[in-house]
């Protein structure tokens, strides 16, 4: 649909316009959210708004905004949520219409983020009140996903990732893999089902291995695409790991045996391995605007891109990583 402030103007035209605008409101199922910081940040620290491509002058105007699109909408299926910031409070207060309207029946959640080691409790909460009518889910937190699956969840699509749980800025530690394995344990046991599932994580995920294999197994996971930057995917396959699985893709500078596939996976119907370094160096320094951090190093897992910040950037996140995360 047109960008909303457009449509609202267009609105007071005529009575013939205004009905065809309001037609278009009713059919319109879904809602585009986006949170960007301004340039400079010391002069504009409140995050911009954007809602259906129209930016919105303030956070009072963006909640009339909200509020104006679900009372004139039949039924929003979709949210698609681009978090360019940190601050979870404007999100909290935005996300929290799409729960107590009673015509969000949420079908397709669709989530791109910025900062690692933060997760969203409100997202958790947005995906437990709509469980029974969601049927694609990307790209949340491990935390996430354990704090809101449940039985009623029953996906064709999800995608999922363990940055939510980096601390320090550590994407490769013997602790983010604990707490990884601590969490997909805790995954396979809440009865949520997703036939196709997209993991990205550094390292430190092999299918051959519990807890991994049990929550492929209880989450009927028949397609898997893995990306990943090093590490063996899969350590044994002498015997059967998963008899349900027909597709199977990694992505990532992965040691990878194909010639017992068959075996490992009796029923695989496809099998694609794009082998590349996803982590690379560069020498030049970036600069942010306000000159409170510089990069040295930029770190790329296929359309996972990260910043790595050198200094403490002035937030309650102390190691600053910037990432943008295309979904499913």
């Amino acid at each position: 649909m047109s960008p909303i402030h457009k449509a609202v103007v267009l609105r007071s035209v005529n009575w013939q316009i205004c009905k065809a605008v309001n037609y278009a409101l009713w059919l319109c199922p879904e809602v585009q959210i986006e949170l960007r910081w301004y340039e400079d940040r010391q002069k504009n620290p409140e995050p911009r708004i954007f809602i259906q491509g129209s930016e919105i002058a303030d956070f009072k105007k963006a909640l009339e905004c909200i509020d104006f699109l679900l009372s004139h909408a039949r039924c929003i299926k979709n949210l698609i949520l681009n978090i360019e910031v940190s601050n979870c409070t404007i999100l909290d207060k935005l996300l929290t219409k799409f729960i107590e309207a009673e015509n969000v029946q949420l079908e397709v959640l669709k989530i791109r983020r910025r900062y690692v080691g933060q997760s969203f409790p409100i997202i958790a909460d947005l995906i437990y009140q709509h469980s029974k009518t969601l049927k694609i889910v990307g790209k949340i937190g491990l935390s996430e996903a354990v704090d809101s699956f449940n039985d009623k969840l029953h996906l064709e699509r999800l995608s999922l990732m363990n940055f939510d749980l980096v601390e320090n800025g550590e994407l490769d530690s013997d602790v983010l893999n604990e707490q990884s394995k601590q969490h997909i344990r805790r995954l396979a046991g809440l009865g949520a089902t997703f036939e196709h599932l997209s993991y990205t994580t550094y390292s430190g995920f092999d299918i051959a291995k519990s807890p991994n294999t049990v929550m492929l197994k209880n989450c009927g996971v028949k397609s898997l695409r893995l990306t990943m930057q090093k590490g063996i995917p899969i350590s044994v396959m002498t015997k059967p790991i998963l008899n349900n699985l027909h597709k199977l893709e990694f992505i990532g500078d992965l040691e990878v045996d194909r010639e017992d596939l068959s075996v490992a996976f009796p029923n695989l119907q496809y099998f694609d391995f794009h082998q590349q370094n996803l982590e690379f160096e560069i020498g030049q320094k970036f600069s942010d605007p306000t000159g409170t951090r510089t990069w040295t190093r930029l770190l790329a897992i296929v359309q996972v891109h990260y910043y790595c910040a050198t200094e403490t950037f002035r937030s309650p996140i102390s190691n600053f990583l910037d990432f943008q995360v295309s979904v499913c």
